[in-house]
């Protein structure tokens, strides 16, 4: 191997290492690690590059990275998004699922083309607007707005309770209101009551 070519050859092997993770800052604009790429160099505020709508802190002790030497500077660093399979990984996937997870087992599992299951730990919260329109916790679930069911959405247009529906001004059901109607009391000449 002439010295050209072998020179040729370690200039493209330095271009990408790995390094392990000693820091991030998130705070930034742009989240930055410090990393050790070699024995003894320590390189500090590397730019982590992650791809557009995604962004992630993972816990850096135990975490490691692929640095690259941005147009073969190695005073240009950048880092890939960090990964730390020591905190938490999803494994055992079968092919084409999809888990978006957190270090406390907390997922967004797309499960075979079928479902999509929420794993929480204490808190599901919807917002709409930045407003709170959906809250689910291990006691149930809490809804603020107008909830409105399409019976072709549950089955035969029917819903069931097992517990107390309460209506803080009315219920409306086939037409009737719960608070308007007037009734009697079933006995052949009894008078008509008046509403509620």
């Amino acid at each position: 191997m002439s010295r050209s070519v072998r020179d040729l050859y370690m200039s493209l092997r330095g271009l990408v290492s790995r390094a392990v993770v000693r820091d991030i800052d998130d705070t930034g604009s742009n989240q930055t690690v410090t990393l050790d790429t070699h024995y003894g160099r320590t390189r500090g505020k590397v730019p982590v590059h992650f791809p557009f709508g995604f962004s992630s802190h993972a816990p850096h002790d135990g975490a490691v990275t692929a640095v690259v030497a941005a147009g073969g500077d190695h005073a240009d660093p950048i880092a890939l998004p960090p990964s730390n399979p020591s905190a938490a990984r999803m494994g055992n996937l079968p092919e084409g699922e999809t888990v978006l997870y957190d270090a406390v087992g907390q997922k967004i599992y797309l499960v075979g083309g079928k479902v999509i299951r929420v794993d929480v730990v204490q808190q599901l919260d919807v917002r709409v607007a930045g407003q709170s329109i959906l809250t689910v916790d291990k006691d149930g679930a809490s809804l603020t707005g107008t909830l409105r069911v399409s019976k072709d959405i549950i089955a035969q247009g029917d819903m069931t309770a097992s517990g107390t529906v309460t209506g803080q001004q009315d219920v409306v059901g086939g037409g009737k209101s719960l608070k308007g109607h007037a009734h009697t009391s079933g006995k052949e000449g009894s008078p008509t009551s008046a509403p509620l």
